[in-house]
């Protein structure tokens, strides 16, 4: 089936305008999905490298891949004088310039640990002279920090374009190393810890300006690094995304300095990348997430009905009512999830054998929470496909992983603690309340007692 949001979003003019800009004489690589769902990988087109070099590209690419529905564009870290056969692309020679990049990856959870590390390179930067030539991409679930490539000078790319990037990066790296080491330390996310890496190699491809994730409904905005620190997820947004426009500024010769010292400093060579976090959980902490069978287990699906409930009780008050539509929701994104769909949609009255229909029977009534619609019995509790879900559900399936009843009222009394430190609007919202106030606790609902916890941003 065609997603219409994705082919909108390649057919924009900025779009086109930001891929090709960065495009330019880059070997391309696309992610393509299938109506099956499998995912294809394509580097090349009629046997010749894919590339990207006006903004009527981009347009001629959807065009031509049909049916192949054009998720994502990379292009390579490398820039080529020529590009016209598959000798083109194997020739060392060929390969005039390279832009030296590094790769932050980190969980929806921790931009905040991602956006600190990234400043803590730049400020490093800064320090060795580079200033107006650095631009930052959004990736998706990380930061790419890219030094423009015109802001080193010629003679510079002449030896070896692929080292002299690679060795940039190792010797800035290096000289933070120690700050980094110690912002990574600080991740506590279960299925991906923060990690900072030296990617730079002869085929490495980075996600292009305003590509889409390729899973995420996300974009891959620009950041000045001036903009870094208030940057939030909902510049990402594919129906409302915003991004720098001067990303491609730079000032000639102004990292010249950094290659200088970048070449004295690290031996010329590809055998070691330089990688800081990214370690699996130590052995406490697994034990620490993931408890004895002995213990209740809190489970994602737990926190969502406990959230969503405390959320309803704050906009409506009513605690019986706040548990029919706590287990509800949770019950839906677990559905969604399982099924592929975006929680932000309802789900169809057609989808499959799995499908929760949305249709409404005589005694059930359409009820908005905030800017969510939720189906209610008339004079009853909340329901989702036909079924209808009460308090007493409530209770057997949430509250008692929690706990004795002492025990889930303090998870219950935190919960509702934890949501007052959000805006009204970030908690009437359904997209804000996922990314903002679920995700943060999901996999840590222990941080609901903790009083250091992170507030609203």
């Amino acid at each position: 089936m065609v997603d219409e949001r994705v082919l909108r979003h390649y057919l924009r003019e900025d779009v086109q305008a930001e891929v090709s800009k960065f495009c330019r004489n880059r070997w391309v690589a696309l992610e393509c999905a299938l109506a099956s769902g499998k995912r294809i990988f394509y580097r090349y087109l009629d046997d010749r490298p894919i590339t990207i070099n006006e903004p009527a590209d981009v347009k001629k690419i959807v065009n031509r891949l049909g049916r192949k529905i054009l998720r994502t564009i990379y292009a390579t870290s490398n820039i080529y004088t020529r590009l016209s056969s598959k000798d083109d692309v194997s020739r060392l020679e060929n390969i005039s310039r390279s832009t030296p990049s590094i790769d932050i990856d980190c969980s929806l959870e921790e931009v905040s640990l991602a956006i600190e590390a990234a400043e803590t390179i730049i400020d490093e930067l800064g320090r060795r002279g580079v200033n107006e030539s650095i631009y930052l991409v959004w990736s998706g679930r990380g930061i790419h920090i890219h030094i423009n490539e015109n802001a080193v000078s010629e003679k510079y790319w002449r030896r070896d374009p692929v080292n002299t990037g690679y060795i940039v990066i190792e010797y800035i790296l290096g000289q933070c190393k120690e700050k980094l080491v110690e912002i990574c330390r600080r991740s506590r996310s279960v299925d991906r810890r923060l990690k900072i890496e030296n990617l730079m190699d002869i085929q490495r491809v980075f996600t292009a300006p305003l590509s889409l994730h390729r899973e995420l409904d996300l974009v891959a905005v620009t950041i000045s690094p001036d903009d870094l620190g208030s940057f939030s997820l909902e510049w990402a947004g594919m129906d409302n995304f915003r991004y720098w426009r001067e990303w491609d500024r730079y000032v000639e010769g102004e990292a010249d300095r950094l290659v200088e010292e970048a070449i004295k400093s690290t031996p010329l060579e590809l055998e070691k990348r330089t990688q800081i976090g990214g370690e699996e959980l130590t052995a406490a902490a697994q034990q620490a997430r993931n408890p004895p069978a002995t213990a209740p287990r809190i489970g994602r699906f737990q926190v969502m009905a406990l959230l969503q409930a405390a959320r309803h009780y704050l906009i409506r008050g009513d605690y019986d009512l706040a548990r029919s539509f706590g287990l509800n929701r949770a019950i839906f994104y677990a559905w969604a999830k399982k099924r592929g769909v975006r929680a932000t949609h309802r789900p169809g009255p057609s989808m499959g054998r799995e499908t929760l229909t949305t249709t409404i029977t005589r005694n059930e009534v359409e009820e908005k929470i905030g800017d969510e619609v939720v189906f209610r019995r008339v004079d009853g509790w909340y329901t989702i496909g036909g079924d209808e879900q009460r308090p007493e559900d409530f209770d057997r399936q949430i509250a008692s992983k929690f706990g004795d009843e002492k025990t889930f009222k303090k998870y219950w009394e935190s919960a509702i603690e934890y949501l007052k430190s959000f805006p009204r609007p970030m908690i009437e919202s359904q997209k804000d309340f996922f990314e903002k106030i679920y995700l943060p606790v999901r996999d840590d609902p222990e941080k609901l007692l903790r009083k250091d916890r992170e507030g609203s941003t």
